[in-house]
C-alpha cells in the first residue's frame, strides 16, 4: 500500500484511520504515521542481542535497517491460536518523531475517514497508565482501539520520550522574562502534558495553562475573547502563545489553529505546532492553517527556543 495524502484538506477536524488486526481484534493508527505496508519476510530480519522481548530485531526496508516490533507482544496479547498460526503476517512501516520503525500485525483491513469528535479517549473509561492504546472509535458495529505507538516506542527507545532540555536553554538572564509569558498548551496525553509542563517550568515558563484537547483550548480562548471585549476586560489577558498537538479528540490541532487564525481578535496569537507528525507533508498542512512555527516531539530544546523567539523579543502584549 502506498501512503495516501494525510488529508484532502487541512483544518476540517478529520482523520484517516488504518484498521488492522491482531488476534482477531481490530486496532487502528492514524494514516499520517504510516509510510507503507509490506508482507512480513523473516529473512529480512536480524535479531538484536539483549533487545526487549517485543522487539523482533532490525528489518531491511528500502535499503535501510529499521526496528521491527511485534505489536501483539508490545500490547501483551496472547500468542496466535492454531487456527491462525499459518496466517500471513504483514508489517506496518511508520514514520513519526523523526524516526522510521515497523510493527508486525496479523493483517490490514481498510482505511476509515472519520471526524475527531468520534474518538473516545480511553482515559475517560479506565486508568491508562502503562497501556498501549489511547482510545477507540466505533465503526460499523465494532470498536476499533487506537494504538499509542509513541508510548510503545518510548518504552523500547527512551530517547524518544520527552526528556530534559539541554543546559544551554536555561539562560538565567531570560528566566525573569519567561515568568511573564502566558502559555496555552493543548495536548491529549497526560504523560506528555505533565513532562512538557515540568521541562518548561524548569526553564522559567511557569505560567502554563494546559488543555486535554483542542476543543477545550478553543472554548477557553473564546471565553477570554468575550471577556476582553466586555467591560471587565481589565482583569483578563490573552495568552502570549499557543502550543498545540495535532492528533487530539474533539478538535485536532490543525482545526484549532485554523479557527484561531480565522478570528479577527485572536489571530495574532502565535501558534506552535508540537507533534510527532511533523514532516514535509505536515509542514505544508501547518502553514496552510496559519501556524507560526512547528517542531517535532520530543525536541524540547527547539520548543523553548521557539517560545523565546516568539514571546521574549516582542515584550509584553
Amino acid at each position: 500500500m502506498r501512503k495516501q495524502q494525510i488529508l484532502l484538506e487541512s483544518g476540517t477536524n478529520e482523520m484517516e484511520l488504518l484498521e488492522f488486526l491482531i488476534r482477531g481484534q481490530s486496532f487502528g493508527v492514524n494514516v499520517a504515521k504510516v509510510q507503507s505496508i509490506v508482507q512480513y519476510d523473516p529473512k529480512t530480519v536480524t535479531k538484536v542481542a539483549t533487545a526487549p522481548s517485543s522487539m523482533m530485531g532490525m528489518m531491511m526496508h528500502r535499503g535501510k535497517t529499521i526496528p521491527l516490533i511485534d505489536l501483539a507482544n508490545a500490547l501483551d496479547m496472547h500468542k496466535k491460536s492454531s487456527d491462525d498460526a499459518n496466517s500471513i503476517s504483514v508489517v506496518i512501516v511508520t514514520e513519526f518523531n523523526n524516526s522510521i520503525n515497523s510493527f508486525l500485525v496479523d493483517g490490514v483491513n481498510r482505511i476509515h475517514r472519520l471526524y475527531w469528535d468520534a474518538f473516545v479517549p480511553i482515559s475517560n473509561v479506565i486508568n491508562t497508565r502503562g497501556l498501549g492504546v489511547i482510545g477507540s472509535v466505533h465503526i460499523e458495529d465494532k470498536e476499533v482501539m487506537v494504538v499509542d505507538l509513541e508510548h510503545i516506542l518510548s518504552r523500547i527507545f527512551p530517547q524518544l520520550a520527552i526528556g530534559e532540555a539541554a543546559s544551554k536553554v536555561f539562560q538565567i538572564e531570560k528566566k525573569d522574562e519567561r515568568e511573564n509569558v502566558v502559555v496555552f498548551f493543548a495536548e491529549d496525553s497526560k504523560t506528555i502534558r505533565d513532562n512538557v509542563i515540568r521541562v518548561l517550568g524548569s526553564a522559567g515558563y511557569n505560567n502554563v495553562r494546559a488543555f486535554e484537547n483542542g476543543q477545550m483550548a478553543f472554548d477557553a480562548l473564546m471565553e477570554i475573547r468575550d471577556k476582553v471585549k466586555a467591560e471587565d476586560s481589565f482583569a483578563v489577558e490573552l495568552p502570549n502563545v499557543l502550543i498545540s498537538d495535532i492528533e487530539m479528540p474533539k478538535l485536532d490541532g490543525l482545526t484549532l489553529c485554523k479557527r484561531l487564525k480565522s478570528d479577527s481578535f485572536l489571530k495574532n496569537i502565535p501558534v506552535i505546532m508540537f507533534s510527532s507528525l511533523i514532516n514535509d507533508q505536515m509542514v505544508v498542512k501547518c502553514e496552510s492553517v496559519g501556524a507560526d512555527s512547528y517542531v517535532t516531539k520530543p525536541e524540547m530544546n527547539r520548543l523553548i527556543n521557539m517560545l523565546d523567539e516568539r514571546c521574549l523579543k516582542k515584550g509584553e502584549k
